[in-house]
């Protein structure tokens, strides 16, 4: 009885080795499934990066195109503006050049004029009533040397004629009265000088004794007679301001007769 269970049980332990066998075999071939597919699932997350990114360099490519395809608009745009600006800088150059050109030719020409007209001044100065005359010439000799300067400007020597020029030409509208000596007949007279533009020029004595008015036309003092002292120095507290502006007699050089008439003065 005992050998018959023993038999039954190798029976069945034989019967049970195929079984165990294939359950085996198919729990491997399990495995190997599940390896393959983890595997092909890793490739395929792979792959998605891998288009992920080739995505992402694309776009990135896209984007620097269509960045330079600006830049070239604006740099076909930009160079357009300056071969415009080009052409006007030419233009302007070709203009500058020319007025250079002109500048010199008119420094050239200028500066003889300048002498010109310092020379005309002086000489006027010299025919001209007496007034401040020597201060007149002196300001004529320092403007000749200033013309002879190298080291001033073209540009300051034209303006300091012209303030001379200006200077001259306002003698003709106002009235002054200065101190100056004065010679008469061989003796110098100190005296008070009254100018009245450029039609009159008077001068009275310190003391009030002595009156003359200037006789361009003959080139001298021409003194005058007693009645117009009083008149005289009003005119000159006129002239000073020292007294309110009034209707005055006095004589004019074209109305007297030579008598009187004395050399010299300044």
């Amino acid at each position: 009885m005992l050998r018959i269970k023993i038999i039954i049980r190798l029976a069945i332990l034989f019967l049970a080795l195929p079984v165990n066998a294939q359950l085996a075999q198919s729990k491997d071939t399990l495995n190997d499934s599940l390896n393959h597919t983890e595997q092909t699932l890793n490739l395929g997350r792979s792959s998605q990066a891998k288009v992920n990114q080739l995505a992402s360099e694309t776009d990135q490519l896209l984007d620097q195109y269509q960045a330079l395809l600006k830049k070239s608009e604006y740099q076909k745009s930009y160079n357009e503006e300056l071969r415009t600006l080009q052409g006007e800088q030419r233009v302007e150059m070709a203009s500058l050049e020319q007025q250079i050109k002109d500048i010199i030719i008119t420094k050239q020409q200028l500066l003889p004029l300048l002498r010109k007209m310092v020379s005309t001044l002086e000489q006027f100065i010299k025919l001209d009533l007496p007034f401040r005359k020597q201060q007149r010439l002196t300001a004529v000799d320092k403007l000749t040397q200033l013309l002879a300067s190298s080291s001033v400007s073209i540009s300051e020597k034209y303006r300091r004629v012209m303030e001379m020029y200006q200077a001259e030409n306002d003698y003709n509208y106002d009235l002054e009265v200065y101190r100056d000596n004065v010679v008469v007949n061989d003796e110098t007279l100190s005296v008070q000088v009254l100018r009245i533009g450029r039609s009159n020029l008077y001068f009275q004595t310190m003391d009030a004794q002595i009156s003359a008015t200037w006789n361009q036309a003959q080139e001298g003092w021409q003194v005058l007679d007693n009645q117009y002292q009083l008149n005289i120095r009003k005119a000159m507290r006129i002239a000073s301001k020292k007294a309110a502006p009034e209707l005055l007699e006095l004589p004019l050089s074209v109305n007297l007769d030579n008598t009187h008439l004395t050399k010299g003065g300044r």
